[in-house]
């Protein structure tokens, strides 16, 4: 049985998919035969992908907003009346400590990185136990909840939450058969452009470079195949070593996100970049 019969067929849902790691994943499993539904913010990324993508349709929704994210559940049942595989991937650094944190802030990251995932997880599993299927529900936390940077506190926690948040689902899912699953990126090369070599060769990976997105995508695409039967409650760490490594991040990437610090600031990339004078920085953990 190859891959690509055990993705055939499959009905997928990916938050996060106009972008970055999320984008690759959702083409590579319509390439490997899944009907994808991938959700975001950039409705024209969203609908250029849809148009140029056979297997991949596209819904709006913004995932800070707690309405806009039960409306994205309303459409889901309208919509998707059978789930093979849900993949929580959407979210975002915030990088605050807990001294000068705004609780604005610290509201959206819950609802993006906590509450999105519980209620679309919530979906899921409901509709999996409807249909007696035998799914897949992965959640994409992050070796910081592990191995924190500074200035990171709502992301961290965050991150953390989603650990615990898929041990509970795989004991009480278990019984149904569905499979629950916590995958903890480490640094990757998230932008559209080539990535820059200097960067690269010092990243603090054990492998001296970052990952790239589809190496993310096969292991999702092992996750959620019919391969995978006996693994649930995991914490599965995607990452070159960096976790257990003793070498520094580059700074490029150690200090991309603070607000406070004028040397970097927000490409015209999208979500993922910085710029630091002319060049840009890649990467997410």
């Amino acid at each position: 049985m190859t891959a690509e019969e055990t993705l055939a067929g499959k009905n997928c849902v990916i938050t996060g998919g106009t972008r970055g790691l999320g984008e690759t994943t959702a083409k590579y499993f319509a390439k490997l035969g899944a009907e994808v539904i991938i959700t975001g913010t950039d409705e024209k990324r969203g609908r250029g992908i849809e148009a140029s993508t056979k297997g991949i349709r596209f819904q709006a929704s913004n995932l800070e907003d707690r309405v806009s994210t039960l409306k994205l559940v309303e459409w889901l049942e309208s919509n998707c009346k059978k789930v093979d595989v849900f993949i929580s991937n959407a979210a975002r650094n915030s990088r605050y400590s807990i001294t000068d944190l705004p609780v604005e802030e610290w509201d959206k990251m819950v609802n993006l990185n906590l509450g999105a995932p519980f209620l679309l997880s919530k979906w899921a599993a409901r509709n999996m136990i409807a249909n007696k299927t035998k799914g897949k529900i992965i959640i994409i936390s992050a070796i910081q909840a592990y191995s924190p940077l500074d200035r990171s506190f709502p992301y961290v926690t965050t991150k953390g939450g989603l650990i615990s948040m898929v041990r509970s689902m795989a004991a009480d899912l278990g019984p149904h058969g569905i499979l629950a699953t916590a995958v903890l990126p480490g640094p990757f090369h998230v932008m559209d452009q080539e990535i820059d070599d200097a960067l690269d060769s010092r990243s603090a990976s054990f492998l001296r470079r970052m990952g790239r997105p589809l190496e993310y995508a096969r292991l999702l695409a092992f996750l959620a195949s019919d391969h995978n039967t006996f693994m649930t409650g995991n914490m599965i760490v995607i990452d070159g070593g960096r976790m257990i490594s003793r070498r520094p991040d580059p700074d490029e990437l150690r200090l991309s996100d603070l607000p406070d610090d004028s040397r970097y600031t927000w490409s015209s990339s999208g979500r993922g970049g910085r710029e630091a004078g002319k060049k840009t920085v890649q990467g997410t953990q």
